[in-house]
């Protein structure tokens, strides 16, 4: 089913949530990674520190303000 909930879904949907809402505007990058990290080894998903880096440098941009764009960022790290 193409509309089944996946951690990697949940996970994308949450860090574009977290990050662009401005729910949490005290944080720094770092703080996001160290959360995000923690979620997606909760549910297993792995990444290497320098592929969190590459993904933070990416999305931290106001084009990634637009979800369309955020998910395409988020597959092209997560997805391959």
């Amino acid at each position: 089913m193409e509309n089944e909930i996946t951690p990697k879904k949940l996970l994308c949907e949450v860090m574009f949530k977290m990050f662009k809402t401005e729910t949490l505007p005290n944080l720094d990058m770092d703080d996001f990674i160290a959360m995000w990290q923690t979620l997606a080894d909760k549910w297993g998903i792995n990444k290497l520190d320098e592929d969190w880096s590459d993904f933070a440098e990416e999305i931290n941009c106001i084009a990634s303000n637009r979800q369309n764009y955020f998910n395409e960022i988020f597959d092209k790290h997560f997805n391959n």
